[in-house]
């Protein structure tokens, strides 16, 4: 079987009424030199049927069945089997337009990066509305520039879907996603880290839906302390790698960005709950987990990065 060009992993799991359109937007592609990877993370819903009809007379389409592991365990699952130049995510919840694949391959090709990156829409299917992200401009961004937007959050942003990554920066320098809530916060600056520059396309070509039970409207103590943990595993893989002090601003806005978030999140958490009761404390063990992400004092021990035991102890669950 010929090698393709691109691979497409879409991870499975709970998604029936999404899941046909996504996959048709797959099969209506320009580009036709792809594989569409369906990974089936033990889903219990009727999403496998749907996806079987719709595989059976495309050959680019390959069903793989595992046991449950998450969202991280199914893209890293993917990346072992892919066997094209460049790797793109399709969340299966999510749908692309006709030109995903086409626009994203041209601009690694014409402007020779090891990542592409194209607008997207947030789709927020409840109301019907639209709205378009907000990101670069079109053109190319060397890799230190790059680097300094996504690890600030500013314009790139760490999704894993909406750009198309050569497979080697996965491979070449052993970057998988991380088991844990935020996988891509942790993941997408390492990929930067290592390309040479990212092309952004000026095109909206993803769409994001917007569906109720989303990570950031359920945050809980886990979700709080991964978002934290994210950013310091960013940190330490860059400053093991000699090149903290280049982008130590950026580090340092990123990981403030998040403490205002989770200071939300917390309040949020204990009005919803009626429990004022450990607010405070909570408050104060956010400060606390900041500082130690901005810490002068911190080194990296070659071990994987974690957080200190002060963590958020909410005892109440709105999920």
């Amino acid at each position: 079987m010929p090698t393709p060009a691109i691979s497409v992993i879409v991870p499975i799991y709970n998604v029936e009424k999404y899941l046909g359109k996504c996959l048709m937007s797959l099969k209506k592609q320009t580009f036709g030199d792809f594989e569409a990877l369906l990974i089936d993370d033990g889903t219990p819903d009727n999403s496998m049927a749907i996806a079987e009809k719709i595989a059976s007379d495309d050959k680019r389409f390959m069903i793989f069945h595992k046991e449950n592991g998450g969202l991280s365990d199914a893209r890293n699952f993917g990346l072992d089997r892919a066997r094209g130049k460049y790797i793109v995510f399709v969340d299966s919840d999510d749908f692309v337009h006709e030109d995903y694949l086409k626009v994203l391959y041209n601009e690694c090709q014409k402007n020779d990066a090891d990542i592409s990156y194209c607008r997207f829409w947030h789709d927020f299917i409840k109301f019907g509305i639209l709205i378009p992200s907000i990101n670069p401009k079109k053109g190319v961004l060397q890799r230190d520039k790059a680097l300094d937007l996504i690890l600030r959050d500013k314009l790139l942003h760490s999704y894993a879907w909406n750009k198309m990554y050569k497979r080697s920066l996965f491979s070449d320098n052993d970057i998988r996603y991380p088991t844990m809530y935020f996988e891509d916060i942790a993941t997408s600056p390492k990929l930067i880290f290592h390309a040479n520059k990212v092309a952004v396309s000026n095109r909206f070509l993803y769409y994001y839906v917007k569906r109720p039970g989303s990570i950031l409207a359920t945050m809980n103590s886990k979700k709080i302390d991964d978002l934290m943990l994210s950013i310091l595993m960013c940190r330490d893989y860059i400053q093991s790698r000699g090149e903290y002090e280049k982008f130590s601003k950026a580090i340092k806005r990123c990981a403030k960005k998040m403490e205002l978030v989770n200071i939300y999140s917390v309040l949020r958490l204990h009005v919803l709950s009626k429990n004022l009761k450990e607010l405070k404390k909570n408050f104060e063990i956010n400060k606390k987990l900041y500082r130690y992400l901005v810490s002068g004092s911190y080194k990296p021990d070659g071990k994987t990065p974690e957080l200190p035991e002060h963590r958020c102890h909410i005892s109440v669950q709105w999920e």
